[in-house]
């Protein structure tokens, strides 16, 4: 039988010292009425998770943070194989080297750490003696990430694990000429083969600063509640604009993969009126009209947590995703985050079912799963239990091997191993 790979394909491997927690809280105090709108809509996530059973999901989620990356994906796997739990009901999910969902074994388990750029963006803190921000250059995060594959290949060199890591971009960080060197530094020698993949995770064991394996970004992460917009006006004399077309450009003509935060939540550093712009679908609809061939991932699937009190929650930013992936062949989605709860699950198949073929069909083509990891803490108990929700989704076996290992395979790969363009 064929080996099988299971990808998650959006997850974080961040320490405390990488996001800008003081910008977060600051964006909350400036704009104190909207930010408790906006979470009062949101049950158990981020904020509100401080005060539940005395802060236990946030300590837990700093209880892996706390780690060094290195030692947060052995915690990972950890889990996985059981070594964590103390419930003797709960089975492990790696046993006798295969991964379980259901009935479905996988022999292999691909991480897509997405690195997030907090160094732009987000208010100076004001009220306090030491009222400037820290410094957060995305280029230590990278460092870090890096040297934590780097050491869970030397201590685990016949683990589990394959990783993969998408490059944080922020084009406002860049002029032209910085933007173009930063792509062509880091992907002159991309590839979509699966093999070149695995050859560049496997080369990690020999990773120092300033070289690097060839190939060790599998893609690009873009992040539009940090300010980021993907497809700005030309107000500024087109400066941002052309960089915007340069990055499009340059991942479109080798095929790079490109994953973008897709719900109206999140680490969020601008005021929501704007996150929600940059963040919806529809800003991306000029993208695509000017670069249709573009590999591009709808993180979360475009769920929509903010709704007027007794409104049911808009499916707008879905409906507009799935409208995007019948006009563009390479548009997909995952549900990252959205499955730390079986009722996300139902409503997905009772979705899939309502919009009907041969919309039903494109979306169990073109959805993918992603955890989230480790912001899914704030409402779930731990990784492994986030496998355990996905296991029991009412989902047939082929359904749960497209999300998890068909579709983001094809999207992070070509079938053939072709070389990428340019």
């Amino acid at each position: 039988m064929a080996s099988l790979t299971f990808v998650d394909v959006h997850l974080h491997a961040l320490t405390l010292s990488h996001p800008s927690f003081l910008a977060f809280i600051e964006t909350v105090r400036s704009r104190r009425l909207e930010s408790l709108l906006s979470y009062a809509a949101t049950p158990n996530y981020l904020i509100s998770s401080l005060f539940l059973k005395t802060g236990e999901r946030v300590r837990n989620m700093l209880a892996v943070m706390e780690n060094d990356v290195g030692s947060i994906f052995g915690l990972m796997e950890d889990d996985l194989a059981g070594r964590y739990s103390t419930d003797e009901s709960e089975e492990a999910m790696i046993v006798d080297g295969k991964l379980h969902i259901g009935k479905l074994g996988f022999d292999r388990l691909l991480l897509v750490p997405l690195i997030m750029d907090f160094s732009v963006g987000g208010p100076q803190p004001a009220g306090i003696y030491y009222n400037r921000q820290a410094a957060k250059p995305v280029e230590l995060q990278t460092r870090d990430l890096l040297e934590g594959i780097r050491a869970y290949r030397l201590e685990r060199p016949d683990g589990f694990l394959e990783i993969r890591p998408f490059l944080g971009i922020d084009t406002r960080r860049h002029d032209p000429d910085s933007l173009r060197a930063l792509l062509t530094e880091n992907f002159a020698t991309f590839s979509r083969s699966r093999e070149a993949s695995s050859d560049a995770f496997r080369a990690m064991a020999d990773y120092t600063e300033p070289g690097r394996p060839d190939s060790v970004f599998a893609g690009v992460k873009v992040y539009p509640p940090l300010g980021f917009d993907p497809w700005p006006d030309n107000s500024d004399g087109a400066s941002e604009r052309e960089k915007l077309e340069l990055l499009w450009s340059f991942c479109e003509e080798r095929r790079i993969p490109v994953t973008t935060h897709c719900d109206d939540q999140g680490f969020r550093v601008v005021p929501l009126e704007q996150s929600l712009a940059f963040t919806s679908p529809a800003r991306w609809a000029s993208v695509l009209e000017r670069f249709p061939r573009l590999h591009l991932n709808f993180a979360h699937f475009g769920i929509q947590y903010l709704r007027a009190i007794g409104r049911s929650q808009s499916t707008e930013w879905t409906d507009r995703i799935v409208g995007l992936m019948e006009e563009y062949p390479n548009v997909y989605a995952d549900f990252s985050f959205n499955g730390t709860e079986p009722e996300y699950y139902r409503w997905l198949a009772g979705y899939v079912e309502r919009i009907g073929p041969p919309r039903s069909a494109l979306i169990l083509d073109r959805l993918m799963f992603g955890s989230d990891f480790m912001v899914n803490l704030s409402r779930i108990r731990s990784y492994a239990d986030y496998y355990r929700v996905f296991a029991d989704a009412p989902f047939g076996e082929e359904e749960l091997r497209r999300f998890c290992h068909d579709n983001p395979e094809r999207f992070l790969f070509d079938p053939d191993g072709a070389p990428a363009a340019g």
